[in-house]
């Protein structure tokens, strides 16, 4: 008796040369894809740098209503917004409303070194991870 393999499909073989992707079911960049849209409803605390400056513990210890901490910075320089220790963006100070904003005018790339000190223990361990 003879069998045919007549009406069953065969997997496609990948062409000699020529490289698969290797993302299975299974796969962590397949696991991530279907984790960005419960990720994407995350809310995340955002800072904005003005500036920075340094005081002695006597000056923080004689602040009160209405001091004025100069800071090392003009008010037309760009701010920088800060997601998890790192800087994401840079803007410019707007008034909306009677409240502060800020337009983004640049994304941080990433050849843009974070460029604060104290990293979080989260953001040092994914560098670790990735490097």
């Amino acid at each position: 008796m003879s069998e045919s393999n007549e009406g069953i499909e065969q997997p496609a073989q990948p062409e000699s040369g020529t490289e698969t992707s290797g993302i299975s079911a299974d796969s962590p960049a397949s696991t991530l894809s279907h984790a960005a849209p419960l990720l994407l409803g995350v809310k995340l605390p955002i800072r904005v740098l003005l500036g920075r400056t340094q005081l002695c513990l006597r000056e923080v210890a004689q602040l009160g209503s209405g001091s004025v901490v100069e800071l090392d910075c003009s008010p037309n320089d760009p701010v920088q917004v800060i997601v998890n220790d790192k800087v994401i963006a840079h803007g410019e100070v707007v008034v909306v409303g009677g409240n502060y904003g800020v337009r983004i005018t640049r994304i941080a790339g990433a050849a843009d070194k974070p460029e604060l000190e104290g990293h979080s223990e989260l953001l040092d361990f994914s560098e670790r991870l990735r490097g």
